[in-house]
């Protein structure tokens, strides 16, 4: 294992978080300021120390974080007893619970009679919000409100929840995993929360599930009890619902963790367990929370006595929930890597596809680095730190990663937009269920809920602190579909839109916001099996980790790495890219999108495409560029720099993976 490049890839985690310099050998990444908790503050090389140093010990050491995690789980039992026969305070003592538990961000931890304590007081939101108004980061959908609960309590006890079912597309919870040392969860890094889908829960008796095919959206009667047991173990086991892509089991019992254990990466400190409530796309009028309260949450003993421990935990509410600033960047052309041939990264893990995106621009042929050197080193890392990738044991092979909805399927990818320039996305909507009016029958579809959203990073490695904050999105509904369900989407300035960009063309257009340079996120939906597309859903049975994550060896990137339909069909949303006269001249009326343009180059792009490739590839890329633009003057751009060894690996790879474009 390459010990430099571990410690680069270590970094790249931050190129969308925040940095503070301590000196130019060392820096030091807090990478949970916006998280719900706090960690060490660790480098690069005391994280890597860790991460070897547990491999090496191996058992022992996952034993030994077993065994910190229940004693901490027995002396807060204990106490808990002694508090409910009333020989001990409400508030913790100070020492009772590690520091990760007890800080600046969740502190002051009291215990209260579950009569005593409001569900207001429990969660906090992440609500749904306009990006025209206001801007939030962590990369949310928009469309969809967020409810977390931050707990802790004693091994074997229960986390009960009763609630009403949201007006809404959507809906699920999601628990941290059961306590697993082997699988690690650090924020949005490591393996998936555990499920349980709004469509399996079963109604209290005489209530109505109205999200069930053929169901009453409207009834009134739509109340529900859940189960969370807290246990040590792994989650597959333990729960017959993590079996992907499904994620469905019957009844209204799953199981998760009481606290959550930071691995190597966090110092192995134990920190607070959290319960994710999504409440996608609210039917109008009943936004934020779907037109119900929130859910109430109550703490039960193993035998029997309930209660509730709270704490103060404003900073983390505020650092999760505040406005950001708009961050202008002003307009520029595509890199030559967001160019024309790329399609889009499919999502293993956020953390995952950030390491994979700046692999890939520093690869060949768009930089210097060795391809199969670069994949065998996320791959060693990943498995290193999170025990995740294409071979390792379930659930680390699983396609959904830390905090990402177990039902959807990200797809995503960079770009910018120039001055007068358009970014145009064309493909096929899936067929969606109505619900936002509501509608009042449930109806199955081909997915569940579909939404593209543009999202800006924070430009580089420590040049924001703020990062993945959406600047637009569009969900299934408000996307304009001809007679053939195929779409137009138009993204641009709002003094560069072109005058057809309009809905009665059957244009959707979005102002593309103050920052050119951003990423699209494409989410697909699917409950199984009422709203699924089999042959075209973009899912891990389509696209598994051994051929649809960049960084396998075996990767194929024909499934939905190109600019072209793969395994998705028609449905794989194809990007152009041309300036705003140039749409206009597809002219007034019902534009067909197969006449869209592929891609329209700019003498700044080419100049900017040739410049990657050493001058070793001169005589093939004059060839090339000559073939497909015989009326552009490559030798006025090429480098002027020339080497005299052919570069035979660079030219492989690049006829490789552009020639065969259409």
């Amino acid at each position: 294992m390459n010990r430099n490049f571990l410690m680069i890839t270590v970094g790249v985690l931050f190129i969308s978080g925040c940095v503070s310099q301590r000196s130019a050998e060392e820096t030091v990444f807090p990478g949970t300021q916006w998280t719900y908790f706090d960690l060490p503050e660790l480098t690069n090389e005391q994280r890597l120390e860790l991460a070897l140093e547990a491999k090496a010990e191996g058992n022992a050491y996952y034993q030994r974080a077993v065994a910190e995690a229940e004693e901490l789980s027995q002396n807060l039992e204990e106490y808990i007893y002694t508090w409910l026969d009333g020989e001990a305070d409400a508030l913790l003592p100070e020492g009772l619970l590690p520091s990760y538990i007890d800080n600046a961000k969740t502190h002051s931890w009291r215990l209260v009679h579950p009569e005593e304590i409001a569900p207001e007081e429990q969660w906090y939101a992440m609500e749904m919000y306009d990006p025209r108004e206001e801007l939030h980061q962590h990369s949310p959908d928009p469309h969809a409100t967020y409810l977390k609960l931050i707990f802790i309590a004693p091994f074997g006890s229960k986390l009960l929840i009763e609630g009403d079912f949201p007006h809404c597309r959507f809906t699920d919870y999601q628990i941290l995993q059961p306590f697993d040392p082997y699988h690690p969860v650090t924020g949005n890094m490591g393996v998936c929360e555990v499920p349980i889908v709004d469509v399996d829960i079963e109604p209290d008796p005489g209530h109505v599930n109205p999200f069930r095919v053929g169901a009453d959206r409207t009834a009134q009667n739509r109340h529900y009890h859940l189960t969370f047991e807290l246990e040590i173990g792994n989650a597959v086991d333990l729960n017959p619902v993590m079996s992907p892509p499904e994620y469905r089991a019957q009844g209204n019992t799953r199981v998760g963790s009481p606290f959550g254990f930071a691995g190597p990466w966090g110092d192995s400190v134990l920190v607070p367990s959290v319960l994710w409530l999504r409440i996608y796309a609210p039917d109008r009028g009943k936004e934020p929370y779907g037109g119900v309260e929130w859910p109430k949450a109550v703490l039960q003993l193993p035998t029997g006595e309930k209660f509730w421990i709270t704490c103060d935990k404003t900073k983390a509410v505020h650092d999760q929930t505040a406005p950001v600033p708009h961050r202008p960047v002003p307009r520029a052309e595509p890199y030559p890597f967001q160019g024309p041939t790329l399609g889009w990264f499919k999502m293993f893990g956020i953390d995952l596809v950030m390491m994979e995106a700046n692999a890939y621009m520093n690869a060949e042929p768009w930089g210097a680095n060795d391809i199969s050197t670069a994949r065998k080193e996320i791959r060693d890392f990943y498995r290193l730190f999170w025990n995740r990738g294409a071979n390792a044991d379930p659930p680390g092979n699983y396609e959904c990663g830390a905090t990402c909805c177990n039902y959807i399927s990200y797809l995503v990818r960079s770009i910018a937009l120039g001055k007068n320039k358009v970014i145009v996305i064309t493909g096929t909507l899936p067929e969606f269920p109505k619900t936002r009016n509501s509608e009042p029958i449930m109806t199955s579809g081909e997915v569940r809920y579909f939404s593209i959203t543009h999202q800006q990073g924070s430009g580089g490695l420590g040049k924001s602190e703020y990062t993945s904050v959406p600047h637009g999105s569009l969900m299934d509904d408000e996307i304009v579909v001809n007679e053939n369900n195929e779409y137009i989407i138009v993204f641009s300035r709002e003094e560069e839109r072109p005058h057809n960009a309009r809905r009665e063309n059957g244009v959707t257009w979005q102002e593309w916001g103050p920052s050119s340079r951003q990423g699209l996120v494409f989410r697909w939906m699917s409950v199984i099996p009422d709203w699924y597309f089999p042959e075209y859903a973009p899912h891990e049975t389509n696209i598994p980790w051994s051929t649809g994550a960049w960084s396998q060896d075996t990767y194929d990137k024909s499934l939905v790495g190109e600019n072209r339909p793969g395994i998705m069909g028609p449905y794989h949303p194809v990007m152009h890219y041309m300036t705003t006269e140039e749409f206009e001249a597809l002219g007034e009326g019902t534009i067909d999108p197969g006449s869209m343009p592929e891609w329209i180059y700019s003498k700044d792009f080419l100049t900017r495409f040739l410049s990657v490739f050493q001058t070793s590839s001169v005589f093939f890329l004059s060839i090339l560029i000559s073939c497909i633009f015989p009326f552009f003057n490559v030798s006025a751009h090429l480098p002027k720099k020339q080497h005299s060894k052919p570069n035979k690996r660079r030219e492989s790879y690049y006829a490789e993976n552009y020639l065969l474009l259409p």
